[in-house]
């Protein structure tokens, strides 16, 4: 009578072949279950870039009352601004460093034919390896000249993971 702990080269490998089916089932669960959080971080940082857009766009530079967004369109087209431009560039690095998320950087750029104005916070930062993940809001700022002209000034207010040297 054979024992009963006696195993095959068939038992043994339907064993293992279990195991790696359990260790395989169990990573794709756990990738499966991050997959909700990730879409949620994603969307939540979609609405930050919205919200540093419409925050440049309404609130205004003090003690000028006129809008960040006018005041760079204004610094970029105009020979003498109401919005000095050292000036303006302090107020709105203070915005930005005060409403960026942590972990991220923020970029606000306006360009006009071959003129632009750029900016970006913490300072120094470039997207780098973050560039795949960026969330970015564009619009314009519309500016009326002497001469009846209307122009408008496109604006791109982007937010990206700093890059980890």
């Amino acid at each position: 009578m054979a024992s009963l702990n006696n195993r095959g080269v068939a038992d043994v490998l339907a064993m293992a072949f279990m195991f790696v089916i359990l260790v395989l089932a169990a990573v794709f669960m756990h990738s499966y279950s991050l997959r909700p959080l990730r879409a949620a971080t994603n969307r939540q940082l979609e609405l930050k870039s919205e919200h540093l857009y419409k925050t440049l766009e309404l609130a205004w530079v003090e003690p000028y009352s006129v809008s960040f967004l006018r005041g760079a369109a204004e610094n970029l087209l105009l020979e003498q601004p109401i919005v000095p431009g050292p000036y303006l560039r302090s107020a709105v690095e203070n915005a930005l460093e005060y409403l960026h998320p942590s972990g991220y950087a923020v970029a606000v750029s306006l360009s006009y034919d071959n003129a632009s104005w750029e900016l970006s916070w913490p300072e120094g930062a470039g997207l780098g390896l973050g560039a795949e993940k960026q969330f970015a809001r564009q619009g314009e700022v519309r500016l009326t000249m002497a001469g009846g002209e209307n122009i408008a000034v496109p604006v791109t207010v982007r937010i990206f993971e700093i890059a980890e040297i």
